[in-house]
C-alpha cells in the first residue's frame, strides 16, 4: 500500500472518529442523553431486530424449557445488540451524510458528542463479545466466539473505510442478508448444547431473504442522494427497475425457503398455511411496486418513496408470521 493511500485512508478514519467541528458539546439532560442513545440504535427499528433474534431463538430450542433459558435469552438479547452496533457505526460514520436529509440521526450523535458514541460502541462491543464467549462456555460451542467476531467485523466493514461495504455496489446485498440476519441466526442456533438442524439453518437462509427483499424500498428512495454524495448501494449498481426485480425474486425464494424446509424437516403444521398467506399478500404488494419502475427513472423514484414505509410493514409482518411459524415447529416437536 502507498504512503498516499495509507494517509488517505488514516485521514478518512480519523474523520470518523474525530469531531472536527471545533464546537464545545454542552453535557444534555439524562433524558435527553437516553434519547438520543436510543436513536443512535435505531429504536424504530426494534421489531425487525426482534425477528432477527426470535425466528433462530425459537427454532434452536427443541423444548419450551429451552426456549426459556438463560441461553435462550441470552442469544436473542445478542442478536438484538448485533443490530443496534451495527447502526450506531453507521450512525457515526454516516453523520455528515445524514446531516443534509436525516438531521435526527446527525443530532443524536452530535448531541451526545462523538467521545460519548465511541464509548457506546466500545461498551455494546464488549458486551457483544462478552455473551458469545459467556454462551460458548456454557455449551462448549467455541466457534460462537468467532461467529461473533465474524459479525463484529462485518459491521465494521460495512459502514467503514477501507471496504465501506455499503457503498460497494451489487456486495452491498449478500453483506446486508449475511451481516444482519445469517450470522446472528447462526449464533441463536448454536446457543444450545445440541448440534444444529439442515432444516432450521435453511429457514434462516430463507429469512435473510426474505426480509432484506423487503427493504428495498430504504434504499432505493435515498438513490439521488446517494448519488450525490458517491455512496454506490446496489441500487445504484442495478438501477431501481433491476433492483426491485432483484428483491422481488429474492422475497419469493426467501419464502419457499422457508415453507420448503419446514415441510421437510418438522413436517406440516397450520403455522405453514399462515406464513404462505401472508407471504402471497407481501409478494403481491412487491409485485404491484415492481410494475410501478417501468416507466421513466422519475416515475420509478416517486413509486418507491411512495412505498418507502408500506414494504417494510409487510417485510415486519412476514418476520413475525416466521417466529408464529417457529413457535408451531416448537410445539410439535
Amino acid at each position: 500500500m502507498s504512503s498516499t493511500s495509507t494517509t488517505t485512508l488514516g485521514s478518512r478514519l480519523t474523520e470518523v472518529f474525530t469531531d472536527s467541528r471545533g464546537v464545545p458539546v454542552e453535557r444534555a439532560p439524562l433524558g435527553t442523553r437516553l434519547k438520543y442513545a436510543l436513536v443512535i440504535r435505531r429504536i424504530e427499528f426494534l421489531p425487525i431486530h426482534m425477528v432477527i433474534g426470535l425466528v433462530p431463538t425459537v427454532l434452536g430450542a427443541r423444548t419450551w424449557d429451552e426456549l426459556a433459558s438463560v441461553n435462550a435469552v441470552v442469544a436473542f438479547l445478542f442478536c438484538v445488540t448485533h443490530m443496534q452496533l451495527a447502526d450506531m457505526l453507521n450512525a457515526l460514520a454516516d453523520r455528515q451524510l445524514d446531516a443534509t436529509y436525516k438531521a435526527r440521526q446527525p443530532a443524536a450523535v452530535y448531541g451526545l458528542g462523538v467521545p460519548k458514541v465511541i464509548v457506546h460502541i466500545a461498551v455494546t462491543t464488549a458486551l457483544y463479545l462478552g455473551a458469545s464467549v459467556f454462551i460458548a462456555v456454557r455449551t462448549g460451542h467455541w466457534d460462537l466466539v468467532a461467529i461473533a467476531l465474524a459479525g463484529w467485523l462485518m459491521g465494521l466493514a460495512y459502514s467503514l473505510p477501507p471496504l465501506h461495504l455499503k457503498s460497494a455496489g451489487i456486495r452491498q446485498l449478500p453483506t446486508l442478508q449475511f451481516g444482519c440476519v445469517f450470522i446472528p441466526g447462526m449464533f441463536a442456533l448454536r446457543s444450545f448444547d445440541h448440534g444444529l438442524e439442515w432444516g432450521s439453518v435453511v429457514v434462516i437462509v430463507g429469512l435473510s431473504l426474505a426480509l432484506t427483499g423487503t427493504f428495498v424500498t430504504n434504499h432505493a428512495e435515498d438513490y439521488l442522494e446517494d448519488q450525490q454524495f458517491g455512496i454506490r448501494t446496489y441500487v445504484l449498481a442495478l438501477g431501481i427497475r433491476r433492483a426491485m426485480l432483484v428483491q422481488s425474486t429474492m422475497l419469493a425464494l426467501g419464502a419457499l425457503l422457508v415453507l420448503g424446509a419446514v415441510w421437510f424437516e418438522f413436517g406440516f403444521t397450520w403455522g405453514l398455511v399462515l406464513y404462505a398467506a401472508v407471504w402471497v399478500i407481501t409478494q403481491r404488494f412487491m409485485w404491484t411496486v415492481t410494475r410501478g419502475t417501468r416507466g421513466s427513472f422519475e416515475d420509478a423514484l416517486a413509486t418507491v418513496r411512495k412505498n418507502a414505509l408500506s414494504l417494510p410493514y409487510h417485510g415486519v409482518a412476514m418476520g413475525f408470521t416466521n417466529v408464529a411459524l417457529a413457535l408451531f415447529v416448537l410445539g410439535g416437536r
